[in-house]
């Protein structure tokens, strides 16, 4: 599964041998950007149908097979020469062979991906060279770098605690008799704990021991498709908030209770080489 960088889509053909300059990124785009968890380049190849079983098939369903992935959350799989089934606003704007980036939202995950359009545009190649169509993915990433810089600084600061560690285990959390009952539904997190060892604090002060829990759901369900998955010996940057989502906040660890932390939101768990930037935005 290839994590990709958010990418924003947006040049501007300038006459008719196709050549393109990049404008900077209109207002709706970045809108667009921001609504959409799931972005992607892709090319139709059939209309009216579904591409696994399990999502209702409409005059609004359409196949489209993925050219390259601009954005999607840790938890999705999805690659280049995947089929996705995408329900589109307006069919008639689609036609077997148009290539088109699309803005979507998740809807149904299972052998397969489904996404429901927010917005599309569609790129020259499909004949239709009026209309914006998706860059090249070095300017979409350095336009989508400018969107998530921002996204990133909001997590930042709504973080307890930022800190670089080490998985060092991971296990099914048994819900304690005593805790305070929930009400199941099929979008059950069917949560997860990760026991991460504290090499660095970058925000938030000391933490207790050098050890801290981390509460994740499990599923892959699409209430929880932002949410990072860990496992053991994953190493990275986390951003840690106080336990409010289970129900128990605290958790013994090596005979001491300790506070239990949360990383429920895309972004909240990052890779080393996002260190440097990091660091950055917490200064700033």
């Amino acid at each position: 599964m290839n994590t990709s960088r958010f990418f924003l889509a947006g040049i501007l053909c300038l006459n008719l041998l196709g050549a393109a300059a990049l404008p900077q990124a209109t207002g709706n785009q970045a809108a667009l950007v921001k609504q959409s968890s799931i972005v992607f380049a892709g090319t139709v190849s059939q209309l009216g149908t579904t591409s696994f079983a399990g999502v209702p098939k409409s005059a609004q369903t359409i196949v489209v097979r993925v050219d390259s992935v601009l954005k999607k959350p840790p938890a999705v799989s999805l690659k280049k020469g995947d089929n996705v089934t995408v329900e589109v606003k307006d069919p008639s704007a689609f036609r077997d062979g148009t290539q088109a980036t699309f803005y979507t939202d998740g809807w149904i995950f299972g052998s397969g991906v489904a996404v429901k359009e927010l917005g599309h545009e569609l790129r020259p190649s499909s004949g239709e060279a009026s209309k914006p169509a998706g860059a090249d993915e070095k300017a979409q990433q350095q336009a989508q770098e400018q969107i998530s810089d921002q996204e990133l600084r909001d997590r930042l600061n709504s973080a307890d605690f930022v800190v670089i560690g080490r998985v060092t285990d991971v296990h099914r959390w048994t819900v304690p008799k005593s805790a305070t009952p929930h009400r199941v539904s099929e979008h059950d997190p069917d949560w997860h704990e990760a026991v991460v060892e504290v090499q660095s604090v970058l925000k938030g002060g000391q933490v207790k021991g050098n050890k801290v829990v981390v509460r994740f759901p499990g599923r892959n369900d699409v209430a929880w498709v932002h949410s990072p998955k860990f496992e053991k010996n994953q190493q990275g940057i986390f951003c840690l908030n106080r336990d409010q989502a289970s129900g128990v906040p605290t958790e013994k660890v090596g005979g001491r209770q300790v506070t239990v932390y949360t990383c429920l939101g895309h972004g909240d768990s990052l890779p080393m080489s996002d260190a440097p930037r990091v660091r950055a935005l917490l200064k700033n």
